[in-house]
């Protein structure tokens, strides 16, 4: 419940509104809001997704298409010729 005590009281978020009332007027206030939330929206998909990549980067798993295509995957690939496949089969 401390981070409440961050917010301030409703006397300062009241003052708060009518200085962006006066400041903005009332026709761009909803405008300002709809874009603010717009930004809060990507902020929160860029911070998931840099999050993933981390969790994929700590955790590959061996389905992961990217791994497959990683340099060592192709120098692997490269090495392989069908010759070798034949004797893998065998």
């Amino acid at each position: 419940m401390q981070t409440l005590a961050y917010l301030g009281s409703p006397t300062q978020w009241f003052i708060l509104a009518v200085i962006c009332l006066i400041v903005f007027g009332a026709s761009r206030l909803p405008e300002i809001a709809r874009n603010l939330g717009k930004s809060l929206g990507i902020l929160r998909k860029a911070k998931r997704d840099f999050e993933q990549e981390l969790m994929n980067a700590e955790h590959p798993s061996p389905a992961d298409p990217q791994r497959d295509a990683s340099p060592e995957a192709e120098a692997q690939a490269v090495r392989t010729t069908p010759e070798d496949e034949g004797k893998k089969q065998a």
